[in-house]
């Protein structure tokens, strides 16, 4: 009788683990790009570091992690400062109206908008993209959604291009070693990996954003900045390009128990050196910047984390 009645007791502690464990899902972003490896080094540190918790990681692009989070489809996202900034608003035709259910975790860090062609290419400036192959990514990424304003910013749009490829990175880099592709374009870290690829053929040529386009961009919303990309960063650039950069972020559904939302941040904060490991763009996580710039009002959990453990709180 006794054995059947520990038997029962650890059944019954079992079910009640069960019962409360919090299942997540964490949108990432497209294999071959840095959220991807990301996302899965944020679901084993939330794992090892907040007890009861199972992360599953799926595969995504800005806009829909954004819409996914404020609609509850996601629990966390990755997702970029500007889109944010856009999505609270309801501006752009991702948009139509506020995103009222999304909040800032943490800021992990920046990356500009950079655009590659091949260093014989003959190509100077975005105007002189009318014509040509390029490539902007998924539908509906960040990558898309930035290619599209700085097209317009000079008088273009898809419709003015040869055609527009639908690449990731990696197809994308071969494709333009090869000649098939004219314009490489993403949001991504320095150094690229993708364009180092192309630039170990003939070399590349960053196209540089003009101030007055980026000025342009600044106005337009908050969470742009001016990087600069500096010369020999690849292979044929001899000189510094001006770019826009915009904050890689964390972002949660607003319903998010907040003491578990607390939780995920410390584990996050807490693993800084493990997430610089997954890609060196991560050497400026810090506690110090972790929530500064991400586009959205933090998460109460997150508010609550930052506001014990450093002076660095902020709502954007």
């Amino acid at each position: 009788m006794k054995k059947i009645r520990w038997c029962l007791v650890a059944v019954l502690c079992v079910a009640s683990i069960s019962a409360h464990a919090q299942s997540l899902t964490l949108a990432s972003g497209p294999s071959g790009g840095t959220w991807y490896p990301l996302g899965a080094a944020l679901a084993n540190i939330i794992e090892r570091e907040v007890p009861g918790t199972r992360v599953t990681v799926v595969n995504g692009v800005t806009v829909s992690n954004i819409l996914g989070t404020n609609m509850g489809q996601y629990d966390l996202a990755l997702s970029l400062s500007t889109s944010n900034s856009q999505a609270i608003q309801g501006k752009g035709k991702h948009f139509t109206q506020p995103q009222e259910n999304i909040a800032g975790v943490v800021r992990f860090y920046s990356s500009p908008y950079q655009m590659a062609v091949r260093a014989n290419s003959g190509i100077e400036s975005v105007a002189d993209f009318k014509g040509k192959v390029i490539n902007p990514g998924v539908v509906g990424g960040a990558t898309d959604v930035m290619t599209q304003r700085v097209l317009d910013l000079y008088g273009l749009s898809y419709d003015d291009m040869a055609r527009v490829e639908r690449l990731s990175y990696a197809d994308a880099a071969m494709q333009i070693k090869d000649g098939h592709l004219d314009v490489f374009t993403g949001i991504i870290s320095i150094p690229s990996g993708a364009i180092a690829e192309v630039a170990l053929g003939s070399g590349v040529h960053l196209i540089p954003l003009d101030p007055d386009k980026l000025d342009a961009l600044e106005k337009q919303d908050s969470g742009y900045t001016a990087v600069e990309i500096p010369a020999g960063t690849y292979r044929g650039q001899d000189k510094s390009v001006l770019a826009a950069g915009m904050n890689n972020v964390l972002i949660a559904n607003k319903s998010l128990d907040a003491d578990l939302v607390e939780k995920i941040t410390q584990a996050i904060v807490d693993n800084a050196q493990a997430l610089r490991n997954v890609n060196a763009a991560l050497n400026e996580f810090t506690p110090e910047t972790a929530a500064q710039g991400i586009g959205v009002a933090l998460h109460p959990g997150a508010k609550a984390y930052f506001e014990k453990n450093t002076a660095t709180a902020t709502n954007n």
